[in-house]
């Protein structure tokens, strides 16, 4: 599986000054002169579930999921060691979709019509629409309608590049069920080869794009467009995807063995330093506090083997502890930096041993582009908003399930006590405690067990951000769609705060929160003012991360002007344009309360 460049198209002035000059001398092997769309669309495929790794290995730190050993505000890898994003000079992402997906799709597409390869054109789309979505969720305005067609293409705004979005996805679904184009006989005979995902299948792709269109369509909830019609849309759309016998999970499945292929999140994946590709930094990162001892339930106790660290079982599929260590399973507080005394190999290792079974961290792994439990706990968050408890609360309890057999844990098996006393008392307390029935769920209880269901994939983040980072340390909280009540979504209730001794107790040491706050270490002189709460800001609702920036290597050499147009820069005292901290604090439209179910401690917090 070799990484190729196909068509190393342009986009705009983005890379050099004449694409003529360049094509005149791009003789080599991996990048043709002429190719076909046989060759072009592995290469695609390949790409999408690169892409889906470039955004999940931002959001993993940026949801505080995971966090570094330092607490440097710069380096290589800000998302993770710092938080000055403007110091970046290459976002993976933004060069993932134009570059090595948009450039050749866009030719593989030009070629596909010529030669009547209509299968292949929807693939294109589909593809390219599920990275749209990715880009502007994490970027907001971005060059759409004329990308590849002027030096310096015009931003649409986000509302524009979702509005084409909604109809995109319904016009694929049209497609995807007109017969002249996924029976036209001059389509392409495309193999397990050219294509990983579904080999071609069209039937498979089609239930993809609806999966695509149910996560566009989440984007109303909770703040757009909350209204029952949305809700029960959103549901039908779930439904007609879980329904379909077409549906099967998109999978990009690595072999293992050199270079790229193994799965990226797994130990051997390559390490590339330039902006081809991000490392995977599993193997020097730090599970937060937030992560392992609120969401997990781990215990600041001593570990006990076979007996498990913590309430929920997927945490030591997710983590284990060292060899060499035998004391409590460390964490930190994101981007706090740990003690001189201790070593990041003092904390538990992300890269799980095939033993304890994490399907994403093996060189043998796979980038899902979305996934089943995804879909689930999508419908579930529709069905509590449209005031249906019950339902979203056997939905993502189903949810869960789904999640923890991806890990190995099978329901039946483990109640059968076939994998132990220990396991089944441990699997058993999770659910009395974490998701104990209908009266008690609400918000926070489902978007937590998302959450966890997300680790390691794009939304994860996007949905943080979703629900504003709520948390009582923010003061954002969502009203409960019966009672009223404000719930702050990352708010974590039932957290164990007794010693190992007491960890077999069914719920009496579960009485402990922990509260999401802001990431330590935030450039204080760019994100703390007097209107934020001054030294407090991580009571805010305006010092969090909502976005990055557009890729400062190519936009602000090369469309200067559009990123001036839409409030990109500032003039410093020296009456020069600089760049603009406060671009990162933009919240996506989907994060402007305009449903009414926010309620926030700040009188002014939407900037």
């Amino acid at each position: 599986m070799k990484k190729l460049f196909i068509i190393p198209a342009l986009i705009g002035a983005m890379f050099f000054t004449s694409c003529e000059d360049f094509l005149n001398v791009n003789t080599t092997k991996d990048s043709p002169i002429t190719t076909s769309v046989d060759q072009v669309l592995p290469v695609a495929c390949f790409y999408a579930s690169q892409i889906c790794y470039d955004h999940a290995e931002y959001g993993v730190y940026l949801s505080q999921a995971l966090t570094t050993s330092g607490k440097s505000q710069t380096g290589s890898y800000p998302y993770s060691q710092g938080w000055e994003f403007l110091g970046v000079n290459r976002h993976p992402m933004w060069r993932r979709h134009f570059y090595d997906l948009g450039a050749n799709i866009k030719k593989m597409n030009e070629i596909a019509e010529a030669n009547g390869n209509r299968n292949a054109i929807l693939i294109g789309r589909t593809v390219m629409l599920m990275s749209t979505m990715m880009t502007t969720d994490a970027f907001g305005d971005m060059p759409r309608s004329q990308v590849y067609q002027a030096a310096s293409p015009k931003y649409d705004s986000q509302q524009e590049v979702y509005d084409w979005m909604f109809q995109e996805a319904e016009e694929l679904l049209r497609l995807y069920q007109d017969p002249t184009w996924v029976d036209c006989p001059t389509n392409l005979s495309i193999t397990e080869k050219m294509d990983r995902i579904y080999a071609g299948d069209m039937a498979k792709w089609g239930a993809f794009c609806k999966a695509i269109q149910a996560r566009l369509w989440l984007r109303k909830l909770p703040n757009w467009d909350n209204n029952a019609a949305n809700c029960q849309k959103i549901i039908a759309m779930v439904d007609a995807v879980l329904n379909d016998p077409n549906w099967e999970e998109p999978r990009y499945n690595y072999p293992g063995g050199p270079t790229e292929s193994n799965c990226p999140w797994g130990p051997l994946a390559p390490k590339i330093n330039s902006w081809e590709s991000r490392d995977n930094r599993l193997a020097s990162s730090i599970p937060t506090t937030f992560f392992l001892h609120g969401i997990l339930g781990g215990i600041d106790g001593s570990f006990v083997k076979n007996r498990g660290y913590a309430l929920d079982p997927r945490a030591e599929r997710m983590m284990e502890q060292r060899a060499s260590e035998k004391g409590p399973m460390l964490h930190l507080e994101s981007n706090i930096g740990m003690d001189q005394s201790l070593k990041a190999t003092n904390y538990p290792d992300l890269l799980t041993s095939t033993a304890l079974t994490n399907p994403y961290t093996q060189n043998t792994g796979y980038i899902a582009l979305i996934t089943h439990e995804e879909l689930m706990f999508i419908k579930a968050e529709a069905q509590y908003w449209a005031g249906d408890l019950a339902g979203a609360y056997e939905t993502s309890k189903a949810a869960t399930k789904y999640n923890m057999e991806r890990y190995g844990l099978v329901e039946a098996e483990i109640l059968s006590g076939a994998r132990g006393t220990d396991l089944k008392n441990q699997y058993g307390r999770f659910f009395d405690i974490k998701l104990s029935g209908a009266t008690k769920f609400d918000i926070s209880d489902l978007m937590q067990q998302k959450y966890v269901a997300m680790y390691l994939q794009p939304e994860q983040w996007t949905d943080m951000r979703r629900y504003n980072y709520s948390s009582s340390k923010n003061g954002i909280a969502y009203v409960h769609p019966i009672t009223g009540t404000p719930i702050y979504v990352y708010d974590v209730k039932n957290v164990h705060n007794g010693t190992p001794s007491q960890f077999k107790n069914d719920s009496a040491n579960y009485n402990a929160e922990y509260k999401l706050r802001r990431p330590y270490n935030l450039y204080e002189a760019y994100w703390c003012t007097p209107d934020d709460y001054g030294t407090n800001a991580e009571l805010s609702p305006n010092a969090w991360v909502n976005r990055l920036n557009a890729d400062t290597e190519t936009e602000t050499k090369y469309n200067k002007k559009e990123l001036d147009r839409i409030g990109y820069y500032t003039t410093n005292a020296a009456g020069e344009k600089i760049l603009d901290f406060n671009v990162l604090k933009r919240r996506l439209i989907w994060a402007h309360d305009k449903s009414g179910k926010v309620v926030c401690a700040d009188p002014i917090p939407w900037k």
